[in-house]
């Protein structure tokens, strides 16, 4: 991404380049840009000089400055102001699109979406004009008068949550969630490409899609809206019913007590159309595709750790069944209860049950304490070499001094007590700023810190601390699968010395443990076939690897044996149908031609075709799909008897 951004500048097809990096990657990227091209003439903005006071000053040195790159953070990004016309353009040609859109569906049927549509376009203005966010941004030079002519977005997915209007309401997988943060870089990415024909943007990330299917909608109307517009696909509605289906299947109920029919949108169908489209802009490379010197995996997959439930766990889960019962009735009060609560609760007691009453014994069958004898166990093996682990855990924080309980601190403790030392054990959480994290993972590197715990948001992205890491642990599910690749991203990682690693998962049966793996299984099903392009099927419903993998971890936690019997069988009935459904495509598409020449020769051999000396053209007009003929082709022939 650098190297396109300065060539561009060097070769005069680019003006002024602006890299947009996450806010604490600026200096780690800034340095390595100066690595690549030591001369170059580079501004970087940091916090600082994004404050009120300064900003007037910072945005006439980019202005007037002729900048080889100018580099900002994500948040920073967002204080560049876009002009009150090009606002007002956008307003103006959205409601212009519902309008178009309401008349449409009143000559159709007339339907409830119509009047969805109508409120959608009364609050529109208000709600635009609220995310634009005028109160954050001053009267300065706008992102239009900054003479910024290409525009580079490092880990682009953070800006998923673009605004879209649907009438699949009650459909799962489609989050109706705006951002302003999105709607901010879909202003400025379009007026880059009204001055590039287009062209002129460019989004690098590692997960496009990185939870549901409508983010691949919303790359799309970044990167190419004029080709949406052009085959009438710009309304997501009009995206979804060519390339999506919604899918109704069995799940794991959220409180793991037993299975619900739920309608999710999770199946991309016209995968061969919709892939040729979307390469238009993308250039997808997989690691299998790269084939990075990169470690291997031990045992070649992630390691399952499964704890026992224990009588405390399934009272707390009895308890959340009759909790969603009454929400289902509408017995409780919003306000008090609801499911998102209950989903938190018992993911955390999932993890460890004194998060959720502090006053339950430790157990020493929990997976927290499983991951403790882990770590201490590959401590001392890897002693030689100075080996380094990481541990994730996103549903606890370090409490340092305070009564209540933390997953952080009773990690350390026990594993002190192990005689591991202190000064061998950090919390990334303890890194507050960008000095004090590049520190601490130079420590790492080093080996002398050898446990370094955090979570996704803290240590994933950015965390290059690969060279000495030995293993990953995961003590509890994120809700993304894209979390999941960020943090073993960390280790199977480029610059690791290590051949072998280990990464290890740890699950509580029957606990919330088995509805998040099985909730990354669905994410990831649809995602892996978009990432590898397999244009060979129609549809993307196929279980990789990945997903196989999230399918045992899930059956495993379920505490049923039969769960993973039924995960294996319902993998292979999957692969089965998919083969089944290409050799038929494969079939037809080669019978097509034979038949299609067969009829032609029956024809050409005929008496009535001799007498009218085998014309090509009359045979072929006549038997090009059916054997009745064209008309053209009878009259003709009718003509030369």
């Amino acid at each position: 991404m650098v190297a396109a951004g300065i060539e561009l500048k060097r070769l005069g097809l680019a003006t002024k380049p602006m890299f947009v990096v996450p806010n604490h990657m600026l200096a780690q990227f800034s340095s390595e840009l100066l690595t690549l091209y030591p001369t170059a003439n580079i501004l970087v903005a940091g916090k600082d000089d994004f404050e009120a006071s300064r900003r007037a000053r910072l945005f006439s040195r980019i202005a007037t400055g002729t900048w080889d790159a100018v580099i900002v953070t994500h948040s920073s990004f967002e204080k560049i102001p876009v002009s009150l016309n090009t606002r007002r353009d956008f307003i103006a040609r959205q409601i212009d699109e519902i309008e178009t859109a309401i008349r449409e569906e009143r000559a159709d049927r007339g339907t409830r979406l119509v009047k969805e549509l109508e409120r959608v376009k009364k609050r529109l203005s208000a709600k635009l004009e609220g995310l634009s966010a005028e109160q954050k941004k001053d009267n300065t030079l706008t992102f239009e008068e900054l003479g910024i002519d290409r525009l580079f977005i490092d880990e682009a997915h953070k800006f998923k949550n673009l605004f879209y209007v649907t009438k699949m309401t009650r459909v799962a997988g489609l989050p109706q969630t705006a951002s302003e943060r999105a709607f901010d870089l879909f202003l400025k990415v379009q007026h880059i490409q009204e001055r590039n024909k287009g062209a002129g943007v460019v989004f690098a990330t590692g997960t496009p899609i990185s939870n549901t299917m409508a983010e691949m909608f919303t790359m799309q109307r970044y990167l190419q809206m004029n080709t949406l517009r052009r085959n009438s696909l710009q309304h997501f509605d009009s995206w979804a019913g060519t390339f999506g289906e919604a899918v109704t299947s069995m799940e794991l109920s959220p409180d793991g007590s037993g299975y619900r029919l739920q309608s999710r949108f999770a199946r991309f169908v016209n995968v061969p159309e919709l892939m040729q489209q979307y390469r238009q802009v993308a250039d997808v490379q997989t690691a299998e595709m790269l084939k990075l010197p990169v470690p291997k995996l031990d045992q070649g997959r992630p390691i399952t750790v499964s704890a026992p439930s224990t009588p405390e766990l399934k009272r707390f889960v009895d308890q959340l069944v009759k909790r969603t019962e009454k929400i289902k009735s509408g017995r409780v009060d919003p306000r008090d209860d609801n499911m998102l609560k209950i989903t938190t609760e018992g993911r955390k007691a999932a993890l460890d049950m004194r998060l959720v009453l502090p006053h339950v014994r430790d157990n020493p069958d929990s997976k927290t304490n499983y991951a403790v004898e882990k770590i201490h166990q590959i401590w001392l093996d890897s002693a030689s070499t100075k080996g380094a682990q990481l541990v994730f855990c996103d549903l606890s924080t370090p409490q340092p001094g305070s009564r209540w309980f933390s997953v952080y601190d009773d990690v350390r403790a026990k594993l002190i007590a192990r005689d591991i030392p202190a000064n061998e054990i950090a919390f990334m959480q303890d890194a507050t700023d960008d000095a004090s994290k590049a520190s601490l993972f130079h420590s790492v590197r080093e080996g002398k810190v050898r446990v370094l715990l955090g979570s996704t948001a803290k240590m994933g992205e950015g965390t290059n601390v690969q060279k000495r890491l030995v293993a990953l642990h995961h003590l509890d599910a994120p809700w993304r699968p894209a979390d999941i690749e960020q943090r073993e991203g960390r280790i199977i990682r480029q610059g690791n010395q290590n051949e072998y690693v280990k990464i290890f998962r740890y699950v509580t049966e029957g606990s919330f443990d088995a509805y998040m793996w099985q909730t990354l299984e669905t994410k990831c099903r649809f995602i892996a076939q978009v990432m590898t392009g397999d244009a060979t099927v129609r549809r993307a419903e196929d279980v990789d690897s990945a997903a196989l993998t999230y399918a045992e971890v899930k059956a495993i936690a379920s505490g049923n044996p039969l769960v993973i019997e039924k995960a294996t069988i319902d993998a292979e009935v999957m692969r089965l149908t998919r083969l089944k459904r290409q050799h038929a495509e494969s079939l037809y598409q080669m019978r097509s031609p034979v038949m299609r020449h067969a009829r032609w020769l029956e024809f050409s051999f005929s008496p009535a075709t001799r007498r009218c000396a085998v014309c090509f053209e009359c045979s072929v007009g006549m038997y090009p799909s059916s054997a009745v003929g064209s008309a053209k082709s009878r009259s003709r022939f009718a003509e030369r008897e």
